[in-house]
């Protein structure tokens, strides 16, 4: 199946995500081969928002841009989103945190409707994508020092495989192959990329 409109996506979100509260069910995927066994028994939480905005002219996905300055990851397109603190009650709450940190969006503006399945990367970190609903008329502010940029993507164009291309690159002595989805002057690929295709795959390939 493919991509036809919004309300078949929240569908199949609230069908085929795991719920907002509550045990996960979804297989966790990534980088896990590139990780020592001492390396996953320290792998640390983290999550994203992947924010859905009913735009009139169509739902876009909110992405943004990482500043050169950061430490990791500089200059790379991401999602909102980052470590789960102490004081968070869960994957979800982390995810609002930091994207009100991120984009300006109140917690309470977002319209939760499920979860992903965690992502583990080379970091070792396990992200879980949380999706949420955002107002139609949402302006983000972005915060300067973790935010060059904030953007939006087309939800039809994400959820499209004639899109999703692969690339090479050696990472940890390995040969490592990942997704890529360029779109209007963005390099969206890696782990947001990752995280989009397996979105996808759960949402759509499973008729």
């Amino acid at each position: 199946m493919v991509w036809t409109n919004l309300d078949d996506f929240i569908d199949r979100v609230n069908a085929r995500l795991d719920p907002p509260v509550g045990l996960s069910r979804l297989e966790e995927f990534g980088d896990m081969d590139f990780l020592t066994p001492e390396e996953v028994a320290i792998i640390r939480p983290a999550a994203v928002l992947f924010g859905v905005i009913p735009r009139r002219g169509g739902a876009t996905a909110l992405l943004t841009l990482r500043p050169d300055t950061m430490a990791d990851h500089a200059g790379q397109v991401a999602l909102p989103g980052g470590k789960v603190d102490p004081l968070d009650l869960d994957e979800v709450a982390a995810a609002l945190r930091e994207a009100h940190e991120e984009v300006g969006i109140a917690p309470k503006d977002v319209d939760v409707l499920g979860k992903g399945a965690p992502y583990i990367t080379g970091t070792r970190y396990r992200i879980t994508p949380v999706v949420g609903l955002l107002p139609h008329d949402f302006v983000p502010v972005p915060e300067p020092g973790e935010v060059a940029a904030v953007f939006e993507t087309p939800l039809d164009f994400l959820m499209n495989t004639a899109n999703h291309t692969t690339g090479q690159a050696f990472y940890k002595g390995q040969n490592r192959t990942y997704y890529e989805m360029p779109h209007n002057g963005y390099r969206i690929w890696g782990v947001t990329a990752g995280i989009i295709r397996r979105l996808y795959q759960t949402l759509y390939e499973s008729d």
